[in-house]
């Protein structure tokens, strides 16, 4: 799998309860030249969002099932507000609320073209911020 490094250092949130999935996807991303951080719960990810700034959020639909409505919501609304993509990880693609997001990757996934989406959506992300 070759997956190209990152250009700059983008900050991702990983939002999944399970620490097994975080640690892969955190060691995939950090040998691309990105700073990972990373929570197993919706309502700390607000925290994080406002406090750390990520640049991409890469949320686990499934592994949040316990999250209330309102904490999804609003992590929804804080990505809203800051302009930050999120990448919703699931097993059909269905109308998540209160997560809307065109950025669905459906489970099982593989890593390598998660990892290339997440880069897609940094490049845009970066061109847009140069504006």
């Amino acid at each position: 799998m070759e997956i190209r490094r990152l250009s700059t250092s983008p900050r991702i949130l990983i939002v999944d309860s399970s620490v097994e999935a975080r640690d892969i996807l955190s060691t995939l991303l950090r040998r691309q030249g990105a700073e990972t951080i990373e929570t197993a719960h919706t309502a700390s990810a607000t925290a994080l969002l406002q406090q750390q700034e990520p640049d991409l959020i890469v949320y686990d639909d499934e592994s949040a099932s316990s999250s209330s409505s309102q904490e999804k919501l609003d992590l929804s609304r804080s990505a809203s507000r800051s302009a930050t993509p999120i990448v919703v990880l699931g097993t059909g693609k269905r109308q998540i609320r209160p997560l809307p997001t065109e950025h669905f990757v459906t489970k099982p996934y593989h890593y390598g073209p998660l990892i290339r989406r997440i880069e897609s959506l940094l490049e845009i992300r970066g061109a847009t911020r140069d504006r």
